[in-house]
């Protein structure tokens, strides 16, 4: 009998197949033979787990020397992956979160309105499935000015992040970001993504995460 290989979960046995009729049918792998076994391995289209990406972000501010205006902020970052799944494992997975500050300048002059990378973290996880992994990346600060008129001396104020997750091999497989123009069109084309999180720390860009002059 020849039959099309749907899906196969390697961590639960489960095959998904259908018959030359268009019958689709569940099954497990063990009902096979051997060498139907093997074939099913090797030609199973791969099925991604469903995963969740969350981040928390903390903010504590403090004035600077005897400034009224300016203030330091640290900035703490904390990132939880879980592996929604019932019985597809998360294989190596590979995150980048660009942290981003926003040119406070602008309160003066509008002309001043740009962004700038203030932090560029990595981690990698693993999960079976129902996993979770919960990552606390290293503190960053930054000082910017919170006078909103024409006084405003300028600083960079947190906006935002890009974060991503890839495979083994470099491929996408999940964005997560709180900036509107990234959101609108970076994630749209993955070699934007991809230039994004190569960005170095104090790289000054546009609200699209293109390097400013570029």
């Amino acid at each position: 009998m020849t039959v099309e290989i749907i899906s196969y979960t390697a961590s639960s046995g489960n095959v998904r197949i259908k018959r030359a009729d268009g019958k689709f049918f569940n099954t497990k792998i063990s009902v096979f033979d051997g060498a139907s076994q093997e074939k099913i391995i090797a030609n199973a289209p791969r099925e991604l787990p469903d995963f969740s990406l969350d981040v928390s972000i903390g903010r504590q501010r403090a004035r600077a020397g005897n400034s009224s205006y300016m203030q330091n902020m640290t900035i703490t970052t904390s990132v939880k992956v879980e592996n929604t799944s019932r019985d597809i494992d998360l294989d190596q997975t590979n995150c980048t979160i660009v942290l981003v500050g926003r040119n406070s300048k602008r309160y003066a002059n509008r002309a001043y309105d740009w962004y700038k990378v203030l932090s560029v973290h990595k981690f990698s996880t693993k999960l079976v499935a129902g996993g979770t992994s919960e990552h606390e990346l290293k503190a960053i600060e930054t000082t910017y000015d919170q006078d909103k008129d024409s006084s405003n001396l300028g600083g960079w104020e947190f906006e935002g992040y890009l974060l991503v997750a890839q495979d083994e091999d470099g491929n996408i497989i999940a964005t997560k970001t709180t900036l509107g123009d990234v959101g609108i069109t970076t994630v749209k084309d993955p070699k934007a993504v991809l230039a994004a999180i190569a960005l170095r720390e104090g790289t000054e860009t546009n609200h699209d995460l293109t390097p400013r002059g570029g």
